[in-house]
């Protein structure tokens, strides 16, 4: 995989450069649909063509991501399926809702691609105020494809099909229709997505040198420490993908809003179930999903994560933020403390957080 270095010895911040934004799996189905739209029906040429798509190396990712995250297993050939034969679908999830609205995702499709330069843009000056520095940067890929409704939006995995341990995102368009009623709504509120989700990725790079990262990389963390994370990898996430959002000023406020106290008090509640280690492991399992996972105000790890990195930044400026990130979520806990000594107002966490 190509790496861009920077000067020697010296980090350098994430750029549009180290970001591919490619939307060509959407385009591809786009394409085979409007096909067979004015042929009037599918025909051998677009069976090949399905299939063709399903053995792309985007949608053999997503085959891996239905699998780890849905536990549904889908072969090559169900995928060209349900490429080819909307009504047919996969994992008990039907694809007409992105077919009958396939003009609207088209239009997503090609704003994007106009638009291109600039989203990699944005994305990259949102993300880098926050993610630490990389002597080199892998390419962080950005995949849209066309899934089914509801069943993701935007989803970063740790590797692609391939196997290259480079971070991928995969971005749904089907549910971006869901982001607002036109598709300049939903182009605004995919900029937000897409920083929220390239954090995620450049993380994953960027941690890789880190000390403080060092006991967090094992994917059998213990369940505090599983939380610890959550509260720095989804927290921070989330305060890049929310903080610029209309109505950002109700939520980031000097006394705490009400989704800042809820989060907190939900976060103090899971810490209190798993100390008491009588639980049943089903439940400690929905616990910690609770933490990252689920509607977006009910996952307390994320959500008292970026309410932190917000009193943080907003204490010792952005700065000490990046800082606090770039020596990972241990630091990043004890300084929200410290800074939570200072105000009052604001939530403390419980000693269990602490390793």
């Amino acid at each position: 995989m190509e790496r861009r270095p920077a000067t020697a010895g010296q980090e350098r911040p994430l750029t549009a450069a180290d970001l591919i934004l490619d939307v060509s799996p959407a385009t591809q189905v786009l394409s085979l649909w409007k096909s067979t739209v004015r042929t009037g029906s599918g025909d051998g040429r677009s069976r090949s063509d399905a299939r063709r798509i399903a053995r792309t190396l985007p949608y053999q990712t997503l085959r891996v991501f239905l699998k780890e995250q849905f536990n549904c297993i889908t072969t090559e050939a169900e995928v060209a399926r349900a490429i080819e034969l909307p009504d047919s679908g996969i994992c008990g999830f039907g694809m007409d809702p992105a077919y009958k609205d396939r003009g609207s995702i088209a239009a997503v499709a090609a704003a994007i691609s106009a638009r291109r330069v600039a989203l990699a843009s944005q994305i990259a000056g949102d993300v880098s105020r926050y993610l630490p520095g990389a002597r080199s940067w892998k390419k962080i890929r950005i995949w849209f494809v066309i899934g089914s409704q509801s069943m993701f939006d935007a989803a970063t995995l740790r590797t692609s099909a391939a196997g290259d341990s480079v971070p991928v995102i995969l971005i749904n368009l089907t549910d971006v229709l869901s982001y607002g009623a036109s598709t300049r709504e939903r182009m605004e509120a995919l900029g937000h997505v897409l920083a929220h989700e390239a954090f995620h990725a450049g993380l994953r790079l960027a941690e890789a040198p880190l000390p403080g990262w060092d006991d967090y990389r094992n994917p059998s963390l213990s369940e505090f420490a599983y939380i610890r994370r959550v509260m720095i990898d989804e927290g921070v996430a989330h305060y890049i993908d929310w903080r610029a959002r209309p109505g950002s000023d109700s939520l980031f406020t000097w006394k705490p809003s009400s989704r800042e106290a809820y989060a907190f008090s939900q976060l103090a509640t899971a810490c209190r179930r798993l100390r008491q280690r009588e639980g049943a492991r089903e439940d400690r399992i929905e616990i910690l999903q609770l933490a990252g996972n689920g509607p977006l105000w009910s996952k307390y790890g994320a959500i008292s994560g970026m309410f932190a990195a917000h009193r943080i930044e907003a204490a010792l400026g952005r700065k000490a933020l990046r800082r606090v990130i770039s020596t990972g979520p241990d630091e990043f806990l004890r300084t929200y403390r410290d800074v939570a000594r200072l105000n009052p107002r604001l939530s403390a966490l419980s000693p269990e957080l602490f390793p």
